[in-house]
């Protein structure tokens, strides 16, 4: 399908409105719409968004009525539309409840090339059915013109971010574009993967299996009409790899009928995700069972965990090993993952109830369960650093201790993926980095997405070391970011990084304290500093970023 958000503006109810930001993002396709209205912005930060489910190439129509005069939530749910997927927003009733588009929402939309269409402003009269009826005829019209789904379909899995391309995500886009449901399954009739469409659908996997006896070869090849609970269209293809054992994919179209063709070509788009993308899917083997939790993939998860007898309820933490380079070297990653099992395994074993260790990505991942004895997490972490220092490159361990289920697992493995660089810019010297200064490298990102007024007013606080002479700012500037970022409050530490004695750097603080009248090594009046030195290195540090 090739209906853009470009081809959005020529339908009459929409031939008005203006686009007043992302102009660059309107090549993207569209294939749904929705309305986005709820009255308690922080549970739908909190509820709707908390799963990072993508829902694909979909446009939304708001008017932000509930958060007409909190710029920073609109900010907020635009860069989690964003991250699901969400290819831009229509704009309703500006002038009305929402006064005017604030400049920070148009530069944030600008840079994530996401489309904001404001409808004619001032206006009461506009209605959302009209752009909704409009948009969903023309995507059908397309639908029923355009079936080249292959290359369309690859197209926007390459445009997805790593931790997005997943099965389910396959299976969901596809979902939405033929409107049917799709299962992918074993040989055993055991469901791997699947996209309900209509999400409230009836028909189960179970009741098709019951059907057919479980038996593959009286599954249709090709689309025909069936009566199980109510009449449904089905059909099936098998799906196969060199380097995965054989799949089916099984598409079911309740209420309608299905184009040979387009279950042909949805069944290549699988067969061949799976030799670009995901090589091994389906297989028996632990790399798969880490990329279903990593990956968000439940049905698969639980086959799997069932087939190891690993209890993956009771994994509690992450360790996740990188590379110290923008781009890894995969043959090193390997000769970590050697190294590590070899080295840490029995150490592991002996101090933790669940274990499981494998590659995923550019990293080297370890889940481990509850600690058997006192101080286990310390141990392990100790140990991991130990065997890395064998390694010429400068190797990270990420820490994620104290987690309650493998959806926070997962949570913990984007905040990585997503803030490790930031967290490396404020922590340069670390060669271990936590979730919990994961977290604050994050809140140190969103003081910057927000613009100029956020950071000027966050980085104020040093404003006394500006009104020192250039030499003794430098001075008091460098000790303050080692002595709070590096050595951990620490006077010897900090003392011993700068080469210098105990005594000048005493001095030094002291200087500190009575510049910014508090002690900068008490809480909670040292917190705001501390952010702000690390927002500082941070800026100072971002051309180290991709």
């Amino acid at each position: 399908m090739s209906l853009s958000i470009a081809d959005l503006l020529n339908l009459p109810s929409l031939s008005n409105a203006e686009v007043v930001a992302g102009k660059e993002g309107l090549y993207k396709n569209v294939d749904s719409i929705s309305v986005l209205e709820y009255p308690d912005p922080i549970a739908l930060q909190d509820e709707l968004f908390k799963n990072s489910k993508f829902y694909g190439s979909e446009i939304v129509i708001t008017g932000f009525v509930y958060i007409k005069d909190d710029v920073d939530a609109q900010c907020k749910v635009i860069r989690r539309l964003h991250e699901m997927g969400e290819v831009g927003l229509i704009l309703y009733y500006v002038g009305i409840f929402l006064p005017r588009i604030d400049k920070k929402v148009i530069e944030l939309a600008d840079e994530l090339e996401f489309a904001i269409i404001c409808m004619p402003k001032n206006r009461m009269d506009l209605r959302y059915s009209e752009v909704i009826y409009e948009v969903v005829e023309a995507i059908l019209k397309e639908k029923k013109v355009d079936i080249h789904l292959v290359s369309e379909m690859l197209e926007r899995i390459s445009l997805l971010p790593v931790h997005q391309r997943s099965m389910d995500t396959v299976l969901r886009m596809l979902s939405d574009r033929m409107t049917c449901s799709l299962y992918l399954t074993d040989f055993d009739f055991v469901s791997m993967n699947m996209a309900n469409w209509p999400r409230i659908s009836n028909v189960k996997l179970t009741d098709i299996g019951k059907y057919y006896g479980n038996d593959y070869t009286r599954v249709p090849k090709e689309p025909v009409s069936v009566f199980i609970n109510r009449n449904i269209c089905l059909c099936s293809h098998s799906i196969k790899s060199e380097k995965t054992s054989c799949l089916y994919l099984i598409i079911v179209k309740e209420d309608g009928m299905l184009s040979e063709e387009i279950c042909r070509q949805a069944a290549e788009v699988v067969q061949l995700f799976i030799n670009i993308w995901s090589q091994g899917h389906g297989n028996i083997g632990t790399e798969e069972l880490i990329k279903a939790i990593l990956n968000d993939e439940p049905m698969k998860m639980r086959r799997l965990a069932e087939i190891f007898q690993i209890d993956v309820r009771a994994i509690q933490h992450l360790l996740i090993v990188k590379q110290d380079k923008l781009i890894s070297d995969s043959d090193l990653i390997k000769k970590i993952n050697q190294h590590l099992v070899e080295k840490t395994n029995t150490v592991i074993e002996k101090f933790f109830d669940v274990s499981l260790v494998g590659n995923y990505n550019d990293c080297f991942v370890i889940f481990l369960g509850k600690a058997k004895v006192k101080n286990s997490c310390e141990m392990i972490t100790e140990c991991l650093l130990y065997e890395l220092e064998d390694f010429e490159e400068k190797i990270i361990l990420v820490s994620n201790f104290a987690l309650e289920n493998t959806r926070e697992v997962r949570s913990a493995y984007i905040m990585c993926s997503n803030y490790l660089q930031q967290a490396r810019c404020i922590y340069p010297n670390k060669c271990s980095i936590t979730l919990q200064e994961l977290q604050f490298a994050k809140k140190c990102q969103d003081v910057i997405n927000k613009g100029e007024d956020s950071i000027k007013e966050t980085l104020h606080l040093l404003s006394p070391i500006e009104k020192s002479r250039k030499e003794q700012r430098k001075e008091l500037y460098t000790t303050l970011e080692i002595f709070m970022l590096d050595s951990g409050l620490n006077v010897s530490k900090t003392a011993e990084k700068l080469f210098l004695h105990k005594n000048t750097i005493k001095y030094r603080i002291k200087k500190l304290n009575e510049k910014f009248n508090f002690h900068i090594d008490k809480m909670p009046e040292s917190y705001d500093l501390y952010k702000a030195v690390a927002l500082r290195r941070l800026l100072k540090n971002k051309s180290k970023l991709s």
